[in-house]
């Protein structure tokens, strides 16, 4: 039944180039994220043993700004030509999140809020979001990769797919603005302007953090409710 019911799901999805494309696209992404989290958490004993995890970062940072970050953006342009199914909005919300934590505080304050000579607050942050980011898109791309192979995703990835979310984005959304809020005095070194954008950016981010997180939960719901008539 079960088989019958992935074969159904293969059908009614992407087929020939773009299947192909998409898996190993997802199946890429499966393994950056996976190996960028497995090498985190690695790190973490040592460092955490010899009062250095501001290390971890400057060890940790290019592989999630090169491996992981930068190849979201191909996630809005599949949304914009249609190759996949997600909302464009709620993609370019999440992606665009990322790519200011990654470009706009971690690239230009590491070793000032992150990765100083002292273990800080920025120092745990960080972490919030290497770990709810990485294991969410482990989950996320490694779902999409076996579903795209034509096989049948296991029972406990499909329970972790939409369940870890509820813990997984208050973590990774806190972690978020904690960062930004550490980058206010730095910024307003650089350049006023710069701090105020930032001040803006988390006026609109915790309120707009809720609404897409109450937005996600309806989706997920409504995801669960079909899958339960389809049974």
């Amino acid at each position: 039944m079960a088989s019958s019911k992935a074969t159904s799901a293969a059908r009614s999805g992407p087929s020939g180039l773009t299947r192909v494309y998409l898996w190993a696209y997802n199946t890429l992404n499966f393994l950056a994220w996976g190996s960028c989290l497995a090498y985190t958490a690695s790190l973490l004993p040592p460092h955490v043993l010899t009062n250095t995890l501001p290390k971890v970062f400057h060890l940790t940072f290019n592989p999630l700004l090169l491996a992981t970050q930068s190849l979201a953006l191909l996630e809005v342009v599949h949304s914009v030509v249609g190759i996949v199914r997600a909302p464009f909005m709620t993609t370019a919300m999440q992606v665009a999140s990322r790519i200011l934590l990654v470009w706009g505080i971690m690239a230009p304050f590491g070793g000032e809020i992150i990765g100083g000579r002292n273990t800080q607050l920025g120092d745990y942050a960080y972490l919030g979001c290497v770990t709810a980011w990485g294991i969410t898109e482990v989950i996320r791309y490694g779902f999409f990769s076996i579903t795209l192979s034509g096989n049948s995703v296991p029972s406990w990835w499909t329970w972790l797919r939409y369940n870890t979310f509820y813990i997984l984005y208050p973590i990774g959304i806190s972690s978020e603005c904690m960062l930004i809020y550490q980058a206010l005095g730095p910024a307003g070194e650089i350049n006023p302007l710069f701090r105020y954008a930032l001040i803006a950016i988390l006026a609109i981010y915790v309120p707009g953090s809720y609404i897409l997180y109450t937005h996600m939960i309806a989706q997920r719901r409504k995801v669960l409710r079909g899958k339960k008539r389809a049974d």
